[in-house]
């Protein structure tokens, strides 16, 4: 089932991304900007934000079949994705974003222009795929009232999002050491939760027609959702392998990200363990050898362990939540198999 939701998925981002371009004429103002928008959005991606959304709304509609306005609807959550990437590579100074050049860079390559152009013009691309996204979720054929409603989860999603980059970004100008884990905690359900979970999942229960305590069930959900999988996916930034993850293993540690796995790590380890730690935070020089040392600390002091407590703990209230949904029995399997397999892979 989700394999053919992404391949649906596919076939609608391609059709509307090319129409909405040739209706702006962007190739006559710039081949570049087309080719640019085109080559990044077209990237392939796992689409988990379009495909929550239509599972979302096919456990609550009446409606057996999904109609092409609503699965272009479902752009809007990956379009939001594109956006937020694009200002998020910019941010970390990134080089690749799903294996290849990061919107900057390839702007940058394209036009043969300094860095700093090339991040000038990434970040109106940015906004322009933003405006796609909105574009996107107007498709949208709903009663008036619902869409209304969605469209302000979106939104507010959007703003929360936004103030979670915010607070990620003054954290890792922060020492470890003023740090706590409530603002670890809150930068997982700014960030995470709200765009990725919380908002596709609430939009899709609310064109469905779905009660209002459904509404407030699925934007729960979605903060156990969030949290567990940003801490999952800490987890894998650091103990992963670069090719697997799309970019540097090295990249959370040089942009001084402050995850739970190294925040509890921090606070059992030793004083000299310690020191290389914040020796570590933001060091530009940063080597291989130096993230083993750490993925050891990690081990060492049982924040590895600890850390995957705090997902299956997440995961477990996500199952019990599903599990009280009143969703249609036929489509409550195939979304709680998704969901959480989702999380815990």
């Amino acid at each position: 089932m989700k394999q053919n939701l992404k391949i649906l998925i596919n076939q609608q981002l391609r059709s509307f991304i090319l129409a909405r371009l040739k209706n702006y004429k962007l190739n006559r103002i710039n081949s570049v900007l087309d080719k640019s928008i085109k080559e990044f959005i077209f990237r392939d991606g796992k689409r988990v934000r379009p495909i929550f959304f239509l599972l979302a709304y096919s456990g609550y509609s009446r409606k057996k079949q999904l109609s092409d306005d609503l699965i272009q609807t479902s752009l809007a959550f990956e379009l939001l994705h594109d956006f937020l990437l694009v200002h998020d590579d910019i941010i970390d100074n990134a080089d690749t974003r799903r294996g290849k050049p990061t919107m900057h860079r390839m702007l940058q390559k394209a036009l043969k222009q300094p860095e700093k152009i090339g991040k000038d013009l990434s970040i109106i691309v940015g906004d322009i795929i933003y405006a796609l996204a909105l574009e996107a979720f107007l498709m949208a054929k709903a009663i008036q009232t619902n869409k209304e409603a969605a469209l302000h989860i979106f939104l507010s999603s959007t703003i929360l999002t936004g103030a979670g980059e915010f607070i990620d970004v003054l954290n890792g100008l922060s020492p470890i050491t003023k740090v706590g884990l409530k603002h670890i905690r809150m930068n997982y359900l700014l960030k995470t939760a709200e765009y990725t979970f919380k908002s596709p999942l609430a939009c899709g229960c609310v064109l469905a027609g779905a009660p209002r305590t459904e509404v407030k069930k699925l934007l729960q959900l979605g903060e156990f959702l969030g949290e567990g999988f940003q801490i999952n996916d800490d987890l894998i930034g650091i103990f992963s392998q670069s090719k697997k993850i799309g970019k540097s293993v090295l990249s959370d540690i040089i942009e001084a990200k402050k995850t739970l796995p190294l925040f509890l790590a921090y606070k059992k380890a030793s004083l000299s363990d310690k020191a290389f730690i914040n020796k570590s935070l933001g060091n530009t020089n940063l080597k291989y050898s130096d993230l083993q040392k750490i993925r050891k600390i990690i081990i060492d002091t049982g924040a590895y362990a600890r850390t995957k407590q705090a997902i299956n703990k997440l995961i477990e209230k996500s199952e019990t939540l599903i599990d009280s949904l009143k969703m249609h029995t036929s489509q409550k399997q195939l979304f709680k198999n998704y969901i959480l397999s989702f999380i815990k892979n």
